[in-house]
């Protein structure tokens, strides 16, 4: 068996214990509440948040997280509880954030265009006493999809939901947030922050490859990944944030690290690109944090003109290939930071900034103290140049995944995080993400696993059996196609799929394929040859 290769890189300026700053420096390892509570004395009047137009400086931000912990605290909320938040990008996502983890409790960040099956499914699993929303976005109203999950009665921990903005009034038990707000305000008492890094401070749900999403636990210490991005920035850089809150790249890669050197982070409830070019304008923000996706709507954007966006010099991109270099080069920047990690790795393991073609063709090298071994079915290491599953052990790397020991004995091995992604190292160390290995695909950056869709599909009455694999989308990225056998008599259309679908999955996980089969190929064992199916269809 080959020696495995450490490989270890580190970016200019970073120092592996601390972050610099011009008021003093936060070593790691830290508690989330220490780094926020740093930033906070040390850059008081700072603008840390700037939402619809109002800007909340380091000290507000603290004051109102004081308030809400203690309000919390005061409708019985105590530490080590999960609180889930399901809310679009506004301060007080934010607010929240900081609140439930200066009270010593588990954040559960709740995607947004999760619907009530999968709402009540982590509400459920994570055991959250309390829910975190808001009324109303645009259209889409949050509170009556939590009444949904409510009249299902399946979340028997959940005693209270507090509704940000809410536009009429709630019956129980809706509180809202002004009044849980108004008692921690009169409250006498003080939060008490958890102290150790190693306690769990986060759970973060991921699709894998098997079953219902699964919750990814992530410690303090996990968290402190924010240290590595901090080092690539400077002091003050002001953030344009494209990525939701809800996802590690939006409340780790940009706010905690944001935190870490006196940032700013310009919030948009939902992305729209004429709006973003005039909010990077006004606020001469030098970062962007988005989705390759995103930064296509802005340069397509009728408002968007080079000079407009000209105080821009660099961005956290995700994807970032050579055909995408025409397209960041619109930006003017002069970096384009990537990576390849995962929720269960607290963002990115490896980096890469450069935008020349060589450099854009591959992820970069580990963080320090990170390694990384490419290794074949079996376990074997493989040397450089050879294709294989990514393995990769790091302090970042997750507790492991909550109420589901299986699917963490699978997936942390001996002490390393199986990604199930493929890849390949170079002889200089540098990865090069492939493909994903297990049956998930990834839409609009978000990870989808096959079998959860199909779990969810089949209980359409005339689905008789479904199979769902993911395949290119130039728009997404990937969608699923879903390969139907009919019931007996029946019509399937991808009509009536996504109709069946709306208001009960994430959209992101609706098939952009539907395609009715009388049968499926398959094994000597029964199992589908998905394989065969997208060659048939998609690789002819």
């Amino acid at each position: 068996m080959l020696k495995h290769l450490q490989l270890r890189y580190e970016p200019p300026s970073f120092s592996d214990q601390r972050v610099r700053t011009n008021s003093g420096t936060i070593k790691r390892p830290a508690t989330i509440d220490a780094i926020v509570s740093d930033a906070a004395d040390h850059w008081a009047e700072r603008p840390f948040v700037i939402f619809e137009g109002s800007t909340y400086t380091y000290a507000d931000v603290s004051l109102r997280a004081d308030r809400m912990a203690l309000g919390l605290k005061s409708l019985g909320v105590e530490a080590g509880d999960r609180v889930a938040l399901w809310m679009s990008n506004r301060i007080e996502w934010v607010v929240a954030q900081f609140a439930v983890t200066r009270l010593g409790a588990v954040l559960v960040p709740l995607n947004t265009r999760l619907r009530s099956v999968d709402i009540a499914h982590m509400l459920q699993d994570s055991g959250s006493v309390a829910l975190i929303t808001q009324h109303r976005a645009e259209s889409f109203d949050y509170v009556d999809i939590v009444r949904e999950v409510l009249a299902e009665d399946v979340c028997p921990n959940l005693q209270h939901i507090v509704v940000a903005a809410p536009e009429e009034a709630l019956e129980n038990p809706f509180v809202t947030w002004a009044d849980v707000d108004a008692k921690g305000a009169s409250s006498d008492g003080r939060p008490e922050p958890a102290t150790d890094v190693d306690a769990m401070a986060y759970i973060l749900y991921t699709s894998g490859t098997t079953g219902l999403p699964k919750g990814v636990m992530l410690s303090h210490r996990n968290l402190n990944n924010c240290f590595n991005l901090a080092g690539q920035m400077s002091d003050g850089d002001i953030f344009f944030l494209g990525y939701p809150l809800f996802a590690i790249t939006g409340c780790h890669n940009t706010i905690l690290a944001a935190a870490l050197v006196g940032g700013a982070v310009v919030l948009q409830e939902r992305f729209d690109p004429d709006e973003a070019v005039a909010l990077i304008e006004r606020h001469q923000c030098n970062w962007i944090s988005a989705h390759i996706t995103a930064i296509e709507a802005l340069v397509s954007a009728p408002a968007f003109a080079p000079e407009r966006v000209a105080s821009l010099r660099g961005g956290r991109i995700f994807p970032r290939r050579p055909q995408h270099l025409p397209l960041l080069r619109k930006l003017g920047i002069e970096t384009a930071v990537s990576g390849f990690g995962l929720t269960e790795s607290s963002g990115p393991l490896v980096n890469n900034s450069g935008l020349d073609e060589e450099t854009v063709s591959n992820e970069g090298q580990p963080w320090p103290g990170n390694e990384i071994e490419i290794r074949d079915p079996d376990g074997n290491i493989l040397p450089p140049g050879e294709e294989g599953i990514i393995f990769a052990k790091s302090s970042q790397i997750m507790l492991g995944y909550y109420n589901n020991s299986e699917a963490t004995a699978r997936t942390l091995v001996g002490g390393w995080l199986r990604t199930g992604d493929m890849g390949r190292l170079d002889a200089a160390g540098n990865l090069t993400f492939i493909s994903r290995y297990d049956d998930v695909y990834k839409c609009m950056g978000f990870n989808v696993a096959g079998d959860e869709v199909e779990a969810f599909l089949v209980q359409h009455p005339d689905i008789l059996e479904v199979a769902v694999i993911g395949v290119s989308d130039d728009a997404k990225g990937a969608v699923g196609a879903a390969f139907v056998i009919p019931a007996v008599g029946s019509e399937v259309s991808l009509a009536s799929v996504r109709q069946y679908c709306k208001d009960r999955i994430a959209s992101y996980k609706v098939p952009g394929h539907v395609i009715c089969v009388p049968d499926f190929p398959r094994t000597a064992m029964g199992k589908v040859r998905k394989r065969e199916l997208r060659q048939t269809h998609f690789e002819a």
